[in-house]
């Protein structure tokens, strides 16, 4: 205790007093305002808070007026009003918790706050969905743990400005066959890069995405969030999710399901086609199918054909394989009769003019006819760019149909 504070003050018969003073003043914010009851006093604390409110105690609780005390401490204590006395008397600094919520506070929303600011000075970002993922890293309270947190969300709109701003670095707005195409959501292509190099370029840092970096996980759910889909806890998850924005994780990961491309059956990677390149086979047929259901019946009759099977979504490496093979080819897709079937058909039909196969409405009528179990159609509907009387038949029949349920017929016909 200071030897400053005066006998009086520091009776410990005092001490509960001037902690419940402490206590008032911190919660309103060390200003000496309101009424304080104090309860719980013995004889002698009666008798020693007589002294500071200037009149006799005599029922073991008091009301103190603190302003009335901070006016006569300043006149008496010889160390300043009621703050100072309470700082001195307990030997620590009283906190502005008021002060000290609000800081923390402004802490937490600093890096929404400068997302906002970003996004404001950069009215040609592409990046629409900015507030929903902003929203999800608020749900999570990632950020909250992050000491760098406000340099993290500037990073991240940098990398993902990159990766979907029309006319910028990263090129995502480009349309078009003959730009390398990544599977964006809405059918645009942007120049694909590796994981390394994005980062050297827009981070200074080739780790900088890495996996186990907060960076990563910041732009991955921003990915997400522009395709409205969640981010997988999977390492294949995470890889797809990164090929949406085109770009490639590694070069051995992803694979191609291709038949007739080489030898029989081939997982084609990157690494393959880097070294042994694709060559178009003038005059072969092609199929491209959803399914790899359907690459396997083609390979078990042996047939002379060439079948790339994208296994739903195509990756990066399967657009390379189609990209490869349309030069000298009509590449013929056929995929589910349902609407992320049809997406993806719109996406291929758009980025590589392939040319949809027993896909029209009447051939989805002939197979919902010759289905034995129906599989309700739901989701949101995905107009057929090009049959949009197949959307029409789709939506009026409700019936998703399966590349395997016309399996029969895609062998025989094709």
């Amino acid at each position: 205790m200071s030897p400053a504070v005066p006998a009086w003050l520091a009776d410990p018969a005092l001490e509960p007093v001037w902690r419940r003073l402490a206590e008032a003043l911190e919660k309103r914010g060390l200003t000496p305002t309101g009424i304080v009851e104090v309860t719980g006093l013995d004889r002698a604390g009666r008798h020693a808070v007589s002294g500071l409110v200037g009149k006799p105690v005599h029922k073991d609780r008091v009301r103190i007026d603190l302003t009335t005390v901070d006016i006569f401490l300043r006149e008496r204590s010889g160390i300043g009003g009621l703050r100072s006395v309470v700082e001195a008397v307990r030997g620590a600094p009283l906190v502005d918790r008021p002060a000290l919520r609000s800081a923390r506070s402004a802490s937490r929303e600093a890096p929404y706050v400068t997302a906002r600011a970003w996004l404001a000075a950069h009215p040609d970002a592409n990046l629409a969905w900015a507030d929903e993922w902003l929203a999800g890293l608020r749900r999570t309270g990632y950020l909250r743990r992050r000491p760098n947190a406000v340099a993290l969300v500037e990073r991240a709109l940098e990398v993902l400005a990159d990766r979907f701003t029309a006319g910028g670095t990263g090129n995502a707005g480009v349309v078009g066959v003959d730009a390398e195409p990544s599977p964006v959501a809405d059918g645009r292509s942007a120049d694909v890069v590796s994981r390394v190099e994005l980062a050297a370029r827009v981070c200074g840092d080739a780790h900088a995405l890495d996996a186990d970096r907060p960076l990563a996980h910041l732009v991955l759910r921003g990915i997400a969030a522009a395709h409205g889909i969640d981010v997988s806890a999977s390492a294949a998850g995470r890889r797809n999710l990164w090929e949406r924005a085109g770009v490639r994780s590694d070069s051995v990961s992803s694979t191609c399901l291709t038949f007739g491309v080489r030898d029989g059956v081939r997982h084609l990677t990157p690494w393959d086609l880097a070294r042994t390149p694709v060559r178009p086979v003038p005059g072969a047929d092609v199929l491209v199918c959803e399914n790899p259901r359907v690459l396997e019946a083609f390979a078990e009759r042996r047939r002379e054909v060439i079948v790339v099977c994208t296994a739903g979504e195509p990756n990066l490496v399967t657009l390379d394989v189609l990209r490869a093979l349309r030069g000298t080819v009509t590449l013929r897709y056929h995929g589910d009769f349902d609407w992320p079937g049809i997406a993806i058909a719109n996406r291929l039909v758009h980025t590589l003019d392939v040319q949809p196969w027993l896909m029209t409405a009447a051939d989805y009528r002939d197979a919902v006819d010759a289905l034995r179990d129906r599989l309700d159609l739901g989701g949101a509907p995905v107009i057929p760019a090009w049959d949009p009387d197949l959307g029409e038949a789709m939506t009026s029949a409700g019936v998703a149909v399966h590349e395997e349920s016309v399996l029969d017929t895609l062998v025989a016909t094709f």
